[in-house]
């Protein structure tokens, strides 16, 4: 059951999408101070004297030789492991492993494969084109072509949570101190312990200007080579005035460099996107995400009768889902930290209320929070709402949510007619919801259902 926690993590990456409408990599303060060096690729050492944070000369003797190195570098390989985990009480309730594999040439060829458990993304940039691969069949061309720098600060395409120190150590011709140094509170050598009790490492330690830690281990040698990294990025979501973190709750990424190199060749082949025979072209990145919004043809649950269930209200009454049958069921789940579903929940109920009169009812499921938490946060925000409880993440475990915001719509048959994944926009969510309820209202079925097997009616 613990399981649907994760819908806080993925809801917060998510949210950053939504909030800044761009490439989910929010702007770190090193890179906001200093946009104008990164433009050009640096000819000289990295430049760790005009750091604004103080830097010892036991530290500067690992961190120069390392930036050096990458900066310097006329190409690059690496395969980094990548661990986001989500803690809530002490307890970690999601934990997701994906894997880079990172290959560049200075100044503006690389590519950047991430593959996730259920998705895969690549970026082709061969010094004419740069393209984006969001998926196996679906691709996008952008406008033009940008220095590996350029890729580090400002990646144009959302490539994990939070990419740019991972980029800023393993692109070849990047200038790390823009990302590791400039704009930091502090950063301080910890210990000089064996890295897994095996390699002789240096452990650093550092605190960005919102917040951000992250400790850094690379190898006690001459040329020393990233070993892991690992970045608690809850103060910047505690601080964002864009996303309700509950008390308790922490992420953190963590990369483990696999393979690491500044030398040797790299295959210029890797730069260069051959898209499939089959595969869709589209406009942009919005285009995209336009197209894969509100998809609804995978659930397993579409043509099929809606799970039964029992739980409790906000205020405490016993509930059962039984009360619902003969109606058209606009069953919405979200959490009081989730931005898109707190976007995505007004345009819902107001097109349900529309309906009120013709048998449709709209039923908000807060899924992994408290009844106290949720009774707060109505009260705060004022909010009239029909809310059951789901703390556990047993109703959206029956309804197969794994994510949210995610609307599951159920005709008066009792059969889900209608998923609704994400928030694409108020108007494209409104119109698209209307369309489905004016059918299911008189008791017809919508396109997206089929007809359910003998043996699931009887």
């Amino acid at each position: 059951m613990l399981k649907r926690h994760f819908h806080l993590s993925a809801c917060l990456v998510f949210a950053s999408v939504f909030v800044t409408g761009a490439t989910g990599q929010e702007k770190s303060p090193a890179a906001a101070k200093v946009d104008a060096a990164a433009t050009d690729t640096p000819d000289a050492d990295t430049d760790l004297d005009s750091a604004e944070v103080e830097i010892n000369q036991d530290l500067r003797a690992i961190l120069e030789p390392l930036f050096n190195s990458i900066s310097k570098a006329d190409v690059s390989r690496a395969t980094v492991e990548m661990l986001s985990d989500s803690v809530l009480s002490g307890q970690v309730v999601e934990s997701e492993t994906s894997t880079f594999q990172i290959a560049s040439t200075s100044p503006n060829k690389f590519t950047i494969y991430l593959k996730q458990p259920e998705h895969r993304t690549r970026l082709y940039c061969d010094g004419k084109q740069f393209v984006a691969a969001m998926a196996p069949d679906a691709y996008f061309r952008l406008p033009e072509v940008v220095k590996i720098q350029d890729a580090v600060t400002n990646l144009p395409v959302p490539m994990g949570p939070y990419p740019e120190p991972l980029l800023a150590l393993t692109m070849a011709g990047a200038d790390p101190t823009i990302t590791m140094i400039a704009g930091m509170k502090s950063i301080d050598l910890v210990d000089r312990l064996p890295f897994r009790e095996k390699v002789p490492a240096v452990h650093i330690r550092g605190e960005q200007a919102d917040g951000v830690k992250w400790d850094l281990w690379v190898t006690d040698e001459d040329s020393p080579r990233p070993l892991r990294m690992l970045i608690d990025m809850t103060p910047m979501l505690v601080a964002s005035d864009q996303v309700h973190v509950p008390e308790g709750f922490s992420f953190q990424v963590r990369y483990d460099f696999l393979t690491w190199r500044v030398t040797g060749e790299v295959d210029e082949s890797l730069f260069t996107f051959e898209p499939a025979k089959e595969a869709t072209e589209y406009k942009s990145l919005d285009d995209y995400f336009q197209s894969i919004a509100g998809v609804t043809g995978e659930h397993p649950l579409l043509g099929k009768p809606a799970p039964k269930f029992t739980t409790e209200t906000a205020d405490g009454k016993k509930f059962d889902s039984k009360t619902l049958d003969g109606r058209v069921v606009v069953l919405d789940f979200w959490a009081s930290w989730c931005t898109p579903c707190l976007a995505a929940m007004p345009v819902i109920k107001k097109v349900a209320d529309n309906f009120a009169d013709q048998g449709v009812i709209f039923v908000a499921v807060n899924t992994g929070e408290t009844r106290e938490d949720v009774q707060d946060f109505l009260d705060q925000r004022k909010l009239k709402l029909n809310v059951l409880l789901d703390p556990d993440g047993k109703i959206a475990d029956g309804f197969s949510i794994d994510a949210i915001p995610q609307t599951i719509v159920i005709g008066k048959n009792g059969l889900v007619e209608s998923v609704h994944v994400g928030f694409d926009g108020k108007e494209v969510l409104e119109q698209r919801l209307t369309d489905e309820l004016e059918v299911l209202a008189i008791g017809g079925q919508i396109a997206s259902a089929t007809k359910p097997d003998a043996d699931e009616t009887e």
